[in-house]
């Protein structure tokens, strides 16, 4: 029989960006992942990433991040994304609507010449659309559902905090019902 291969590492990865299209330029402003072995998280990365377009008072609103914080704070795009390229490796990806992540950094990772990533991913919007009935299925809601606690909404490393959670609640949840 043979034999079933677990993956050793997993990476639950947020990015915060300034619109929802990066084919029509929006951009990453802040990243964020924890990588994961069980459920103890062994490494993680959080960067602001500069950025030369304008944040709208939306964006602000939405993340807290400002254009003087990118400022002070925020590193070169040059810098972050081979980094978290190179930080991410081979794990697993774990995110809530991860295409919409993956999207955007593979898009910086293009346009800086770096392959994309062809890594395995695990969606965690995916799967609470299978284990749970909820009116809506974001981030916020299915973590209110399962009482995992949200400390600051719509910044990377606290959204990458919360998915983590949130993943771990719904395989225990699918090892109840066995699927």
């Amino acid at each position: 029989m043979p034999s079933l291969s677990v993956p050793s590492q997993f990476a639950v990865i947020d990015v915060e960006t300034t619109g929802f299209k990066p084919e029509e330029g929006h951009v990453i402003v802040e990243l964020a992942a924890q990588k994961i072995q069980g459920q103890t998280v062994v490494e993680q990365y959080q960067a602001l990433v500069q950025t030369d377009r304008p944040l709208g008072p939306d964006n602000v609103l939405f993340n807290g991040i400002s254009a003087d914080m990118l400022a002070a704070e925020g590193q070169l795009g040059q810098d972050v994304f081979p980094a978290f390229q190179a930080f991410l490796g081979p794990a697993v990806l774990i995110g809530h609507n991860i295409p919409f992540d993956l999207a955007f950094l593979n898009r910086h990772f293009s346009l800086l010449g770096l392959p994309a990533l062809t890594n395995s991913v695990l969606d965690t919007l995916l799967l609470s659309r299978k284990y749970l009935i909820l009116p809506s299925y974001s981030l916020e809601s299915v973590a209110r559902y399962l009482h995992v606690p949200q400390p600051a909404a719509h910044r990377a490393l606290a959204d990458v905090e919360t998915t983590r959670q949130v993943f771990l609640k719904l395989v225990e949840r699918a090892l109840k019902v066995g699927r």
